[in-house]
This record gives structure tokens, sequence and C-alpha cells, in this order.
């Protein structure tokens, strides 16, 4: 077993940092969110299907994956979302019994125009976690 170093004061102010920085980001990613009518969990659920590698689009099971969250509150999220005509529900062309998961055109839109602004913020958030970079004593 090899000996844990010491944490210093510095380790700790660190940790803040990073740990504040991830929280101001969910929060702006939120309010942004709201600006356009839906809950952060809608968008998160809008960028799991777009970013999907599949065409097709993401089974419900697959976005609980993404979210984190179990099956049946993806399902739940799913209807709230379908019925704010930010995304669709379709059948997988190879396999009828297996629902897949599309943007609508209205969520598109409001999703690109999302991941435009949260880009540019992850930016801003990356010039904070490179800044932190050089001062990490890791092992």
């Amino acid at each position: 077993m090899t000996p844990q170093r010491r944490i210093s004061d510095a380790d700790y102010t660190r940790l803040l940092t990073v740990r504040t920085g991830l929280r101001q980001f969910e929060r702006w990613s939120a309010e942004r969110a709201a600006a356009f009518g839906m809950t952060a969990s809608q968008h998160q659920l809008m960028l799991a299907v777009r970013g999907h590698p599949d065409p097709q689009g993401p089974t419900i099971g697959q976005a609980a994956d993404y979210l984190l969250i179990r099956h049946h509150s993806a399902v739940e999220l799913v209807d709230r979302t379908e019925k704010a005509g930010l995304i669709m529900r379709t059948r997988d062309t190879a396999d009828q019994r297996a629902i897949r998961l599309r943007l609508a055109p209205k969520g598109a839109e409001a999703l690109e125009a999302l991941s435009g602004a949260h880009l540019e913020e992850l930016g801003r958030l990356t010039a904070l976690f490179e800044s932190l970079i050089g001062t990490l004593a890791i092992g």
C-alpha cells in the first residue's frame, strides 16, 4: 500500500474552485434552458438525442443511461418533452419493437441556439480548469 500524501490547504482551494465552477455552469445552463421554455433535464435529453451516434436516435434506455436516470424516469421525461413538441418517438427501421428518439424541428432549433451559447461558456470554464492544471499535484 502506498502512503497517501497529505492534502494541503491549496489542494482544498483547488477542489473548491473546480466544484464551484461546475455548479456555476450547471446553474447557468439551467437558466439558459428556462429562457427557451424547457427544463435542464429536457435540454440534457435533447442533447442525448442529438449527440447519439446512431442517426436513428437513441432508445429510451440509452437516453436514460446518458442522463444517469432510471428507465421509468426517462419515459416520464420523454413524455413531457414530446408533449412540449421538442422530440418525437419513431420506430426503429430494423427492429419495429424498438422506439427511437428524434428531435422535432422546434427542438432542433432550440438545441442549436442553446449549444452555441454552451460552447462559448465551456470555453470560459476550460480556461479556469487549464489555469489549475499546472498546480495539481496528483499522487
